[in-house]
């Protein structure tokens, strides 16, 4: 048998780690002398010593180490005990190289100047969070702070009537993708508590309402004041996000940090949900491979109508006007409940600048009596591909073009009209990352 220091020697690992090890269990002395305290090592075990070595080297905790040699693993168990370490190390060299991307990108924006002086861009999460808020179209920029401060004041007022007391600061929220300067959708409110269940029913109070906001899983976000000029942090943001390979996957959110002191700057939280833009792309290829091929009987839709190429956003603007005047009419007769349709219907003599016809409305048992107006709409029984889109709603012309410039050319198929429609069902969860609706495309066997 060996002494500890000799062992040390031929087996070219200190007698501090060899100590180390025996005290975790890993490798325990042959024989300890009882008199002297004398740690005894055999030859044998230097099989053992190169084992853990050989494994420390591959990246493995010591911990993990311990319960590898307690397994025995044989040689499929270690195969994928390995093949799991080698897609850790991927992912952290993945990591590595993104963080330093970054690190890059910040040193080559400070030697440019590019807004050197607004706050570092992080990444964080974002929890499952209850909100009351107010959601209203505004005319023009110019509008947005008085208004802001106006419904701020209402929801506030409206949630101490219930005892309700808000957890988390003021959250403004922009529903277009494109900076604007008139016809602004937005959503202002407050942070009332976080949520581990996303289903929690909507709560309506005249314009009030109390509903979830979902969790996102990387939120590139950068804080600012009042007194900086708010453009340079936005610009900052959205050149951080495409340099860095993210890609924005949801709304811009402004959390609002209000001080008791009212002479103290206010802090804002601007927020960006991105997600990796090859994950993100490769996600969609896969969402966008399989259509489903059914065949839907022929239906009538009643709804509200725009002519256009929807060059600024007209089609979401139609749904607002649409979901608000069913709610004026307590309701549309007949409606099967079914869903809500977006039908696109191309004329056959289509102008050059690509206008079509986009009916928002319901599917109906038949047409019954019929407000001014809105039209109705029957559409014949046909053979349709349906793919699901997920997700955000600026990646929408992405699936369109996957479809008809990728998917229906290599098909075998042909369209036999020049419609499409959108179905919107419960899976539909407006354009949160878990969000699903259908495009249900007519096709034939050229």
């Amino acid at each position: 048998m060996l002494k500890i220091g000799e062992f040390s020697k031929i087996a070219q690992v200190s007698i501090k780690t060899l100590r180390y090890y025996d005290r975790m269990g890993l490798l325990k002395p042959g024989h300890i002398d009882r008199f002297t305290g004398y740690r005894y090592y055999n030859l044998s075990q230097l099989v053992r010593l190169n084992r853990i070595l050989t494994l420390k080297d591959l990246d493995f905790t010591l911990e993990q180490i311990q319960e590898l040699m307690k397994l025995d693993l044989s040689g499929d168990g270690l195969g994928k005990m390995l093949k799991s370490k080698a897609k850790e190390l991927r992912q952290r060299i993945t990591d590595e190289r993104a963080r330093l991307l970054r690190v890059e990108n910040r040193l080559k924006n400070m030697q440019e100047g590019f807004h050197i002086n607004t706050s570092p861009v992080i990444l964080k999460s974002a929890p499952n969070q209850v909100i009351a808020t107010v959601r209203e179209m505004l005319p023009s920029v110019q509008d947005l702070q008085p208004w802001q401060n106006t419904q701020l004041k209402k929801v506030h007022h409206y949630l101490s009537s219930l005892n309700e007391k808000p957890t988390g600061p003021d959250l403004l929220i922009y529903h277009q993708d494109e900076y604007r300067e008139v016809d602004l959708d937005v959503e202002i409110g407050t942070i009332i508590r976080e949520t581990h269940d996303n289903t929690d029913k909507q709560i309506k109070k005249g314009d009030i309402l109390i509903h979830n906001l979902f969790a996102v899983n990387q939120m590139a976000t950068t804080i600012t004041t009042q007194k900086t000029n708010m453009s340079d942090t936005y610009a900052s943001l959205a050149h951080w996000t495409q340099v860095n390979g993210f890609r924005p996957i949801g709304p811009w959110r402004e959390l609002i940090f209000t001080q008791e002191d009212s002479s103290s700057v206010q802090v804002v939280e601007i927020q960006r949900p991105v997600m990796k833009a090859i994950a993100f792309y490769q996600k969609l290829e896969i969402n966008e491979m399989e259509p489903k091929i059914i065949t839907k009987p022929e239906f009538t839709l009643i709804g509200m109508r725009y002519f256009g190429n929807n060059e600024h956003q007209e089609i979401f603007e139609l749904w607002g006007k649409f979901n608000r005047r069913v709610e004026e009419l307590g309701g549309i007769e007949n409606d099967t409940g079914e869903a809500a349709v977006g039908l696109n219907t191309t004329p056959v003599d289509a102008p050059e600048d690509g206008a079509f016809e986009y009916v928002a409305g319901v599917l109906v048992s038949e047409a019954g009596n019929v407000p001014e107006d809105f039209v109705i709409r029957h559409v014949p029984e046909y053979t349709y591909a349906v793919f699901a889109h997920k997700g955000d709603l600026p990646s929408l012309k992405h699936t369109y073009a996957y479809i008809y410039e990728s998917w229906l050319p290599q098909s075998g198929y042909k369209l036999p009209s020049k419609i499409d429609f959108e179905y919107y069902n419960e899976d539909f969860k407006y354009f949160q990352p878990d969000s699903v609706f259908y495009i249900y495309i007519p096709i034939e066997k050229k």
